[in-house]
């Protein structure tokens, strides 16, 4: 009997045992798919975007993701850390497409060589121990690979931008087609390639090829670009030029056009009305561009130099600062940037000098949507202009309004050469404008396409990296679709106070982070010391 019994009680533990297994495994099958976690910060900084989920789940083939990473000091250890932290959530969402490994190339001359081959540079580092600091060279890269394409990301200092990062790399690599991003040229536009661009340059090229576009020729411009931004032109297009943008618009193709009002040297705050000739294009597409400048009550600071040695910030209303929501002392409030629009909804705020306004002319089959709008306090001033900050800036007592100053349009054009003959090439290095228009025929009506105007594009030349961003969100929008903007624009806030706080709140504000929160901490620390204390003795 007792032979049975024990045999009973085997089997039973047993069973129990392999129970609990197959619960266990999938418990952690369905766990590592289905888990929450809390992030408690404003922009979700520590959580994944839609936008990264969706391309995860979407990858048809396994990824490689090769992290190079030293055995170093804490402050690469901690960067490593939240690598791997961010991957490990990259892997749950991928759904057995991610291949992730973990690489220390430190004691490895031949993979060290493999790595300057790929573009992972070995960087030195300040470390911190036994009270002094030494220099040491570690490796803190990233390389993605799918398939013969790879894309890497050389240093990682920081992970405030790395879903960004990889995520763009992951794109890019399993994209099937390469998009391109042409930038026009020969009227003193934005050289993207030029001194002063390098950050606009680097942002573009981890998504796009970016190249110069030149249509002075005559020539059509090439259907392998996706997007065309026609970036602050100094000098008047000519008519043929404006037929071949037309041309390229009318084939499918989509654009970018920052328009300046003024025309200002470098290095100078003197100002001349220009005219660049794109005025009657873009009121046939459905907006016009104002002959003003705007000012706003909503504004930033100018920084400039006098006398050589002294620097001086001013308040400036004629660099507007677009906020999500303005709030007036009536209670009134009102919408910079519209909650629907993809491009700017998740923006805190957007900072555009010298900008001139645009009024919506109705088009059949034309959309239009208002990607940022000044305060309802807004004024404009004509030419002549008195840009000099150390005036007085008086707001008028009426007489203003909310204005546009960056809209979208979406939908059919028709051409603006409809029914005309196509321009003659003003160019004399070419002989043959006869040959190229022989057969040349013109299309009257666009494909459903898409047109962001602004009205400036001194955001860039003043080298602003809430106009970069802006000018990216909206290139990937219209290019790409709205798969990278949620996760760029994680990182644009705008955290300062409202109103400038007297010397009294900020004192207090200071009192208050130095002294009452570490006072309070030590208190609650005391209080459970001696609570605990107090219930040991009476045990």
């Amino acid at each position: 009997m007792s032979i049975k019994r024990s045999l009973l009680y085997s089997s039973n533990t047993l069973a129990l045992a392999v129970i609990v297994f197959v619960i266990l495994v999938f418990a952690n099958y369905f766990s590592k798919r289905s888990f929450v976690r809390f992030d408690l910060t404003e922009s979700k900084r520590y959580t994944i975007s839609k936008s990264t989920k969706k391309l995860l789940g979407q990858l048809d083939d396994i990824i490689r993701i090769e992290a190079y990473f030293s055995d170093a000091p804490d402050q690469i250890k901690l960067i490593k850390d939240e690598v791997q932290d961010m991957l490990d959530e990259y892997d749950a969402f991928a759904d057995g497409d991610l291949q992730v490994e973990f690489i220390n190339p430190s004691d490895d001359e031949d993979l060290k060589q493999r790595l300057r081959m790929k573009g992972i540079p070995e960087i030195q580092v300040q470390v911190r121990e036994k009270d002094k600091i030494e220099v040491r060279n570690a490796y803190m890269g990233l390389a993605v690979v799918y398939g013969d394409k790879q894309e890497v990301i050389p240093v990682i200092r920081e992970t405030t931008t790395l879903e960004y990062d990889l995520t763009s790399a992951i794109l890019k690599t399993t994209r099937k087609e390469a998009k391109t991003v042409g930038f026009l040229e020969g009227h003193d536009e934005v050289d993207v390639y030029g001194q002063g661009f390098e950050v606009l340059k680097r942002e573009l090229d981890k998504q796009y090829s970016v190249r110069k576009v030149d249509v002075s020729d005559g020539s059509a411009i090439d259907s392998d670009v996706s997007t065309l931004v026609i970036a602050g032109p100094q000098t008047p297009l000519q008519a043929r030029e404006k037929y071949e943008i037309d041309q390229y618009l009318m084939n499918g193709g989509k654009a970018v056009f920052l328009v300046d009002a003024v025309k200002m040297p470098q290095g100078s705050i003197q100002a001349t009305p220009l005219s660049t000739g794109l005025s009657d294009l873009l009121a046939h597409y459905g907006i016009q561009l104002g002959n003003n400048l705007v000012q706003d009550i909503s504004h930033d600071s100018l920084t400039y130099s006098q006398g050589g040695f002294m620097t001086i910030t001013r308040p400036y209303p004629y660099f507007i600062k677009i906020l999500k929501s303005y709030q007036y002392s009536a209670g009134e409030a009102s919408e910079g940037f519209p909650a629907e629009s993809v491009i700017t909804g998740r923006m805190d705020s957007l900072v555009l000098p010298w900008t001139s306004s645009l009024s919506v002319v109705a088009k059949e089959g034309v959309e239009v949507t208002n990607l940022a709008r000044t305060s309802t306090q807004a004024w404009t001033a004509q030419a002549p202009y008195s840009l000099d900050p150390t005036r007085m800036f008086t707001p008028p007592s009426s007489v203003k309004n909310a204005y546009p100053v960056a809209v979208l349009l979406s939908g059919e054009f028709t051409s603006f050469y409809e029914g005309q003959e196509i321009p003659e090439i003003t160019s004399d290095e070419d002989e043959t404008s006869d040959d190229k228009d022989k057969d040349r025929k013109t299309v009257n009506k666009s494909q459903p396409t898409q047109i962001v105007v602004v009205g400036t594009s001194q955001f860039l030349r003043q080298q602003r990296l809430d106009g970069i961003t802006f000018l990216q969100n909206s290139i990937d929008y219209i290019t790409l679709g709205s798969e990278l903007i949620g996760i760029r624009s994680k990182r644009i806030s705008d955290r300062t106070f409202k109103e400038d706080p007297n010397a009294f709140t900020r004192l207090a504000i200071k009192i208050l982070c130095v002294g009452v929160i570490p006072v309070m901490v030590a208190l609650f620390g005391l209080f459970r010391y001696f609570f605990r204390m107090r219930a040991k003795r009476m045990v």
